[in-house]
């Protein structure tokens, strides 16, 4: 069983209320990929920071990475950024607000590097145009609905990196 300190656990909720929902109230299958692309960047983002004591070569990991996909992740920010643009939300405060909860999340999750770090291997070997899928296989469906119901990919338990933690539920600004 994993223990998790009161504080930490009190820290994650105070986070995860502050979590901005998605403009808009649903989300279209397009805009419900790059918010799992995102959600992955993010994860290795705060991976290389963070788990770099036990892997040096994290950061120049993420480097290739960043090199790699860097046409894909700019086409992802298009659509986000295009989503907020059109409902009236801030991309901003959305990404900060994930990335400090993902920050958390490193910090109170037992095993966190030990399941993020084989990312990295794994990602080396896609081709850009793998990203969307292998997001879509590794990270948790948006929480935010999908516009129509469309059915959006959710992460397999057998390669999801995020131990028994979940992405929090977004709350209105």
């Amino acid at each position: 069983m994993i223990r998790i300190p009161c504080a930490a656990v009190a820290a994650l909720l105070v986070a995860s209320a502050s979590l901005p929902a998605l403009a808009g109230g649903c989300v279209n299958p397009a805009e419900a990929r790059a918010l799992q692309v995102r959600q992955l960047h993010v994860q290795l983002q705060v991976a290389s920071l963070n788990c770099r004591g036990d892997d040096p070569s994290l950061p120049g990991k993420y480097a290739a990475y960043i090199h790699r996909f860097g046409n894909s992740l700019s086409d992802n920010a298009k659509v986000l950024r295009g989503h907020f643009a059109r409902n009236g939300g801030n991309i901003d405060r959305y990404m900060t607000v994930l990335a400090n909860d993902e920050s958390q999340r490193a910090h109170t999750v037992e095993g966190y590097c030990e399941s993020h770090t084989p990312l990295f291997d794994k990602l080396s070997s896609l081709k850009a145009s793998e990203l969307e899928h292998f997001a879509a296989t590794t990270v948790d469906k948006p929480d935010t609905p999908v516009c129509g119901g469309s059915p959006i990919r959710q992460a397999s338990a057998e390669i999801k990196p995020k131990a028994s933690a979940k992405l929090p539920k977004k709350t209105s600004e």
